[in-house]
C-alpha cells in the first residue's frame, strides 16, 4: 500500500461532492447503524469545532464498480458518469448524517427502524459555554429548536424570516460554523482488495465497535454475503427480524462445513475462505454458492416457523437461545419435509431440555452446539438419532431463577405459559398473541398469570 494522501474539504464542498455521486459504498461496508442521538452529537461536535475524525476513501477507477453496494445505505447512488470511484472505507455514518440532515426527511434504516432527520435541531437558547448541547434530536419548535435543514438551506433567510434579528444572527453563526468546518479525507492508494478489507477492519475497530459479523462481511464482499443475510433476515416474520447476523452466519457455517470445529468468528471466516477465493478465481463457482445459500435460507425459515408453531416461540424474545435456530436449521436443510413422529419427539426433547438446562450458554456451549449439529444431521438423514441430556437438571436451580430477567430459562418458561393459551380474567376470552409477544410488552408478561392472583391462591392452599 502506498503512502496515503490527505486533503481538507469544507463541509459545503463535501456536500457538493456527495451530490455529484462520486462517493460509493463498497459491499464490505456496514449498513447505516447510527441513531438520532449520535447524529445530533456529530453536529454538536462540528459546531464546537471539535475533531470528528478523518474520512478514509479508496480512490479507484470504474472497473471496480462490481464492488458497489446499491442498497442498505443512505447516500446518493454512484453516478456512472464519474471516471473515478471514491469508495468509503471509513466515514459512511458521518457523511450519511451530514447529507440526510441537510435534506431533513424521515428515512428507513436497515434495522428496520425510522430515523427522522428533520429532528436534528439547533437549540437557539443553548449556553455559550460547553455545559449544554447546541444540537439535539427532538421535535422542532419554531423559534427555539430549528431543523438543520432550514439552517443550511440556500433560502435559509426566507424560511426563517419570521424570527427576530438577534436569532437570525445566531443562526447565521451556526450556519457558518457547520458549512465552513474542515473535514480531512485520507485517500488510500492500492490495487489490492485484501489490503482494503484489512484496512476497513482495523480502522473500524477503533470507532463504533465492529462485530464479528461485520468483519466476516468485509472479507466476503465478492459473495455479497451481507446482502444475502439481510434479505434472509428481513424475509422472516417481523417479530424475528431482530435476530443477530451472527446467528445466521453460524447456521450457514454449520450447513456449509460439516466438520466445523468451532462456532465463533473463526468458524464463519473458514467457510468464507472456502468460497470467496474460488469465486474470485472462477465466477462459475458463484452458481454453486447461490444454490447452497438458497437451500440454507429455506431451511432457516422453516426452523423459525417450526419453533413458532410447535413451541409457541412467538417472537425473538421467546427464544431460549438464538443459536437454537442455527442447529435446528441443519435438520430442515438435510430433511426439507416436516419431521415424522419419531423425529418430532426428539426435537421436542431437545427444545425443552436445552432451554431449561441453558445448554447454549456458559462454558460448554460450543461443544453442545457442535454436538447438537451432529445430532440433527443424523436425525434428518436416518430418523434414528436420539437426544440425550448428559446431566440431570437441579429443580432448585429452576426455582431460584429470576424470571424477570432475560435468560434461556425465562424464554422457555414464557413458551410454556403461552402454550396454555392465556385468557383475560374479566371475560375469559383468549389474550391475542400480539398482547404478550410484542417487544414493547416484555416487562408485563408476568400478567399472563397475575402475581396477586397467584399469591392469593397460594395463601388459600396453605
Amino acid at each position: 500500500m502506498k503512502d496515503a494522501r490527505i486533503r481538507q474539504y469544507r463541509i459545503r464542498t463535501l456536500l457538493r461532492l456527495v451530490d455529484s455521486g462520486i462517493f460509493a459504498v463498497p459491499k464490505l461496508q456496514r449498513e447505516f447503524v447510527w441513531n438520532g442521538r449520535k447524529a445530533a452529537a456529530l453536529l454538536d461536535s462540528i459546531y464546537r469545532r471539535m475533531p470528528i475524525g478523518s474520512i478514509f476513501v479508496w480512490e479507484t477507477d470504474r472497473r471496480n464498480q462490481y464492488l458497489l453496494r446499491k442498497e442498505l445505505h443512505l447516500l446518493p447512488p454512484f453516478d456512472e458518469a464519474n471516471r473515478r470511484v471514491w469508495f468509503l472505507i471509513d466515514g459512511q455514518q458521518r457523511l450519511s448524517v451530514l447529507h440526510q440532515a441537510r435534506i431533513g426527511q424521515p428515512r428507513s434504516t436497515p434495522d428496520p427502524r425510522e430515523l427522522d432527520f428533520s429532528r436534528v435541531v439547533y437549540r437557539l437558547a443553548h449556553p455559550d459555554n460547553n455545559t449544554g448541547r447546541a444540537f439535539d434530536y427532538r421535535r422542532p419548535v419554531p423559534g427555539e429548536y430549528i431543523p438543520l435543514r432550514d439552517i443550511v438551506s440556500p433560502a435559509w433567510r426566507y424560511k426563517l424570516r419570521h424570527l427576530p434579528q438577534y436569532k437570525l444572527a445566531r443562526i447565521a453563526e451556526c450556519r457558518d460554523r457547520v458549512l465552513s468546518y474542515h473535514v480531512p479525507i485520507v485517500f488510500v492508494d492500492t490495487k489490492d482488495l485484501n489490503e482494503v478489507r484489512e484496512l476497513f477492519v482495523r480502522i473500524n475497530s477503533l470507532g463504533t465497535p465492529v462485530g464479528s459479523a461485520d468483519r466476516v462481511f468485509a472479507r466476503a464482499a465478492t459473495m455479497d454475503l451481507r446482502q444475502k443475510a439481510h434479505e434472509l433476515k428481513h424475509g422472516l416474520p417481523k417479530e424475528f427480524q431482530v435476530i443477530r447476523y451472527e446467528t445466521i452466519l453460524l447456521a450457514f457455517a454449520l450447513v456449509a462445513k460439516p466438520d466445523l470445529g468451532d462456532v465463533g468468528e473463526r468458524a464463519y471466516e473458514s467457510v468464507v475462505r472456502e468460497w470467496e477465493q474460488p469465486i474470485e478465481r472462477d465466477e462459475s463457482k458463484t452458481d454453486a454458492f447461490l444454490r447452497l445459500w438458497s437451500a440454507f435460507a429455506v431451511a432457516f425459515q422453516k426452523a423459525v416457523d417450526y419453533l413458532k408453531t410447535h413451541f409457541c416461540v412467538l417472537s425473538e424474545d421467546f427464544l431460549p437461545s438464538e443459536n437454537m435456530l442455527a442447529t435446528l436449521s441443519l435438520f430442515f436443510y438435510h430433511n426439507p419435509a416436516q419431521p415424522d413422529g419419531r423425529q418430532q419427539r426428539q426435537i421436542r426433547a431437545w427444545f425443552w431440555a436445552t432451554g431449561v438446562a441453558q445448554r447454549y450458554s456458559g462454558r460448554g456451549y460450543r461443544a453442545n452446539i457442535l454436538s447438537d449439529a451432529h445430532l440433527f444431521r443424523r436425525l434428518a438423514r436416518t430418523g434414528r438419532a436420539r437426544f440425550l441430556l448428559p446431566d440431570r437438571i437441579d429443580p432448585d436451580d429452576v426455582k431460584r431463577s429470576d424470571y424477570s430477567r432475560r435468560s434461556s430459562l425465562t424464554g422457555v418458561f414464557m413458551c410454556l405459559l403461552a402454550k396454555h393459551q392465556p385468557r383475560y380474567l374479566g371475560n375469559g376470552l383468549p389474550v391475542p398473541k400480539g398482547e404478550y409477544a410484542a417487544r414493547a410488552n416484555r416487562k408485563n408478561r408476568h400478567h399472563i398469570y397475575p402475581k396477586t392472583l397467584l399469591a392469593a391462591s397460594v395463601v388459600r392452599q396453605k
